[in-house]
């Protein structure tokens, strides 16, 4: 049977046609990224921007606190309702204290840290991985130098308490016995438990920081914040507040150190995130 040369020509520029689109379509695949690349990709930035708040956090205050003048507690009394103030005077108890859970002292308000050393911790490059934490504060007020009678009454929130004060260190080896106080501050707490066997034998690992900061009465310490006016009319730093026993140049030197390492961080995968999503 003859076939038509026009039918032949068809069919042979149909199957040209046809691998040409298949060729085109592998091309565009070959271009295209790979899901997983992007996907991998929005995860990096989405852990680079939270550590970058998480880090950058802290710093919010610092325009606010190096703008403002250094008050004593008689001045700051007759602020307006709503005020930002920094005030530095000596810490004083107006009821009821606390008791410092590693050293017994007496104090005003506190914070705690335990760390353990390990070898894959998220602490990185420091190794030590974060065990517990905790705060605990009263009311307290700052009295000026001079011995006024006019004093300040302080309230710090205890869900945004956070003191930039010395810290107070206590360093127990994983073969070692902790001092009765803290052996018990581990017995009364929960998740504490012994170090790792297979921790304690590595040399150098498994020795345990027991972190703590603490507002003791009698020192001197700058507290900025908001005023807030109480029952009576009497002016209060209450809130958020910012407490150390440093100065406001040193306050802000030392958070911007410590803000430098989970930025660059952020900054890295960010970038690494940016590079999976365009790639």
């Amino acid at each position: 049977m003859r076939r038509d040369p026009l039918h032949d020509r068809r069919d042979r520029l149909h199957d040209r046609l046809v691998r040409t689109r298949a060729l085109d379509q592998s091309l565009d695949l070959a271009r295209s990224p790979p899901m997983y690349l992007t996907l991998l990709g929005a995860l990096f930035v989405g852990l680079g921007l939270a550590m970058a708040w998480y880090g950058l956090r802290p710093l919010a205050v610092l325009p606010r606190l190096l703008r403002a003048a250094v008050e004593t507690p008689e001045t700051a009394a007759d602020a307006d309702d709503g005020a930002f103030l920094a005030v530095r005077g000596t810490a004083s108890a107006a009821g009821e204290t606390l008791s410092a859970p590693f050293s017994g002292s007496d104090c005003l308000g506190f914070e705690f840290e335990v760390t353990e050393r390990q070898p894959f911790a998220v602490g990185i490059p420091w190794l030590d991985a974060h065990l517990d934490d905790g705060v605990a504060t009263v009311g307290f007020a700052l009295e000026g130098p001079d011995g006024s009678d006019r004093s300040l009454a302080v309230r710090p929130s205890s869900r945004r308490f956070a003191l930039d004060t010395a810290s107070t260190v206590v360093r127990v080896g994983a073969t070692e016995a902790p001092p009765d106080r803290i052996r018990r501050f581990v017995d009364a707490r929960e998740g504490l438990d012994p170090v790792a066997g297979w921790i304690a034998a590595i040399p150098l690992f498994g020795t345990r920081r027991y972190v703590e900061r603490r507002i003791s009465p009698g020192e001197t310490y700058l507290v900025a914040g908001t005023v807030e006016r109480e029952e009576g009319g009497r002016a209060a730093l209450a809130g958020d507040l910012v407490i150390t026993d440093r100065s406001v140049r040193g306050l802000a030197l030392s958070r911007l150190r410590r803000a430098v390492f989970p930025f660059l961080v952020s900054v890295l995968f960010v970038a690494v995130g940016l590079w999976g999503i365009a790639a």
